[in-house]
């Protein structure tokens, strides 16, 4: 062991390399400014600031690699009670901030105009065409209908920066008129980035992604959200935009399914097989049905084809729940209520109670709402517990189960287990290695402050451990004594217990 100990510095690395298994490495970068590395499939991490409630495993740096083609650009997202995700965004020459709704349920980009009544809200960011010099319009007027209400106004061509990049000549709108719903002080944003495809543009534009690729500024046009899932947290870190290929630290056993979209209306409809309730299914898509995952949506919408079967099945659990034409709704909790989930492609992805529960006034509101929409939309209900990858280069999208926002899923295999139990062995054995070593001279160090020095011969000095040791003076070999033989001259020494009432000093006659 105290050979083991010294050679720590030659076998501890090894044994690190081993022992630590890549998906508990820190996501927290150190920027290595002189460190030329080559990338394939890197990330270059832009504005990340994390804090996360849970605990790691294990906590080491990993490397900041240097920006190149494959890097993927974050940009990091505040929510507002997981009901809405938003993220900055700079228009204009010299850019302007404003924070804006990431949307992938529709295609255009515009914010508030310092012309239209928004300008006089001190809590809204508006834009002003004459405090640019790249401004370019306006070249129309469009007008848009979302689920809460409409809003309109002129067209224009602008410099638009996301996550680091820089897009020339976005088309894009200026809002003069909007409905109240846009306007709300508890969660205000400044607009709407849409990120679906060019076919349902009010605009008639790519999206600010697509137009990166366009533009040779990135080689794919690939997309990717991680929504954060506290419901009793606002503006919590960990929700973020990814531009670029998919993080596969997030990626529970590195499985996506992917699913092709229909690509006839210009959304992100998908085909879905089939809707679980408690593992069974009761007829739901038996002719086909698609669903739509839309950031900009806070619940999960069921088509009013759907709605009288599918609430039915979750009441029936619970005698204190109901449903109505706007929702369903119980008191007592999430005990007792059915899992739901949801087959896309090749995976099924279940939501527990606590997941699709909301909080409300008075009892607990179910994240599920009837609508006359044709599909399904999978909102921010069902999104903040997947991460979803958005290609629109195939026209597809990912889905997966997250290894819990960056940690270790529940489902940790055995050998990642023995994997972590062996590291954190080497890092106690490295530590208990460090205190034997050091113990001998400390031990020494004590001795000599606390302990005597040996007397002249036939004295004693205290030794460690309560030993004293005994110096005799020998008798003439003829006389039997415990001399050398020969008759020499010599001293025997022996060490004995030092019995607490004899001085020091003392010789015992025994000895002489």
């Amino acid at each position: 062991f105290s050979v083991l100990a010294m050679r720590w510095d030659i076998w501890l690395p090894s044994l690190l390399l081993l022992a630590a298994p890549p998906t508990i490495v820190s996501r927290d970068a150190i920027d290595l400014e002189s460190l030329h590395l080559p990338i394939h499939g890197g990330r270059l991490r832009l504005e990340i600031e994390r804090s996360h409630k849970k605990m790691k495993p294990l906590a080491l740096p990993s490397v900041q690699l240097l920006a190149g083609q494959n890097d993927s650009h974050e940009i990091m997202m505040d929510d507002y009670r997981t009901m809405s995700y938003k993220g900055p965004i700079h228009i204009g020459t010299p850019p302007k901030q404003f924070d804006v709704i990431f949307d992938t349920g529709s295609s255009d980009l515009w914010v508030f105009s310092s012309m239209s009544k928004a300008n006089t809200k001190d809590y809204l960011h508006t834009y002003n065409p004459r405090m640019s010099s790249t401004y370019h319009g306006p070249t129309g007027t469009f007008e848009i209908r979302y689920g809460i209400g409409r809003c309109g106004g002129n067209v224009l061509k602008e410099s638009v920066k996301l996550g680091g990049i820089d897009v020339n000549h976005q088309t894009m709108g200026q809002v003069t008129y909007y409905s109240a719903n846009f306007d709300t002080k508890d969660n205000p944003s400044d607009g709407i980035m849409g990120l679906a495809f060019r076919g349902a543009s009010k605009t008639n534009t790519h999206n600010v992604v697509m137009n990166m690729k366009l533009q040779g500024l990135i080689p794919n046009a690939t997309f990717s959200f991680i929504l954060g899932g506290d419901p009793d947290s606002v503006g919590r870190d960990g929700s973020f935009l990814l531009i670029g290929p998919p993080d596969y630290d997030y990626v529970y056993n590195n499985t996506i399914s992917y699913v092709k979209t229909s690509g006839s209306d210009g959304m992100w409809s998908v085909p879905m097989k089939t809707i679980l309730v408690d593992g069974k299914a009761y007829g739901f898509c038996t002719t086909g049905c698609f669903a739509l995952p839309d950031t900009g949506t806070s619940l999960i919408v069921v088509p009013n084809d759907y709605w009288h079967e599918f609430a039915s099945q979750i009441v029936s659990k619970r005698s204190d729940c109901k449903f109505d034409s706007t929702g369903i709704f119980c008191h007592d909790g999430a005990d007792g209520l059915p899992t739901i989930s949801f087959v896309l492609g090749n995976g099924v992805f279940k939501l527990e109670p606590k997941q699709y529960m909301l909080s409300a006034q008075g009892g607990q509101v179910l994240g599920f709402m009837p609508s006359d929409f044709r599909h399904f939309i999978l909102g921010d209900t069902f999104l903040k517990n997947v991460y979803t990858i958005f290609n629109m280069d195939n026209s597809s999208v990912g889905f997966a189960h997250t290894n819990s926002t960056g940690y270790w899923h529940e489902e940790v295999s055995w050998l990642e287990r023995i994997k972590t139990l062996v590291f954190y062995a080497a890092i106690f054995l490295v530590i208990v290695s460090l205190i034997s070593a050091a113990y001998g001279p400390v031990k020494h160090c004590l001795q000599r402050a606390f302990g005597r020095e040996a007397q002249t011969p036939g004295g004693t000095a205290l030794r460690p451990g309560g030993y004293r040791q005994v110096v005799s003076i020998p008798a003439p070999a003829y006389m039997g004594g415990g001399g050398q033989l020969g008759g020499g001259p010599g001293y025997e020494i022996k060490n004995e217990m030092a019995q607490p009432s004899a001085p020091a000093g003392d010789v015992e006659d025994s000895q002489l």
